[in-house]
């Protein structure tokens, strides 16, 4: 009789496997433009690697992070975001975006970013779009709405936003 348990083995590598990051950088839940930001995992990963956020109200500096992020990390918040975070807001607009770049124990040395942009009304994890892409290509990202390894975090924070505005 074939013992079952190399095969249960194997559907969990399956599993496993299926539940990480996208491998090949086309990921697509279909948005479109959300403030100026092309929602696809291309159009985020762009974004990011071109710095389109680095003008946003931003931590003052690198930090520790309780987070599975990375050792260090700084937020930027975009207006939306700053606007809703001042009003105390239970559930943020569609249009909150924080992009979160992650370093390496130095500090200094970049290791990708996370970004969490939200894309409906009302409350829940599927309201938020989330991506993490990792230098030096990105083609090894996490990437989707309400995406099973994000939300589990960020459904601590306040409609899943965890970094309190500097």
């Amino acid at each position: 009789m074939r013992s079952l348990l190399p095969l249960s083995s194997s559907w969990l590598l399956v599993l496993g496997l299926a539940c990480g990051p996208n491998s090949n950088g086309q990921g697509d839940e279909g948005i479109g433009q959300v403030e100026s930001l092309d929602t696809s995992e291309a159009g985020i990963t762009a974004f990011v690697r071109e710095g389109r956020y680095r003008d946003w109200v931003a931590e003052p500096k690198v930090h520790a992070t309780r987070a599975p992020h990375q050792a260090r990390v700084r937020v930027f918040f975009n207006d939306t975001a700053v606007t809703s975070l001042r009003a105390g807001n239970a559930v943020h607009p569609v249009g909150t975006i924080l992009v979160k770049e992650l370093f390496a124990e130095d500090g200094v040395t970049k290791k990708g970013h996370a970004v969490e942009v939200k894309v409906a009304e009302g409350p829940g994890k599927d309201t938020w779009l989330f991506y993490e892409g990792f230098t030096p290509d990105y083609t090894r990202n996490y990437y989707g709405r309400g995406h099973e390894t994000c939300h589990g975090c960020h459904a601590s924070g306040t409609d899943y936003v965890t970094t309190p505005l500097p």
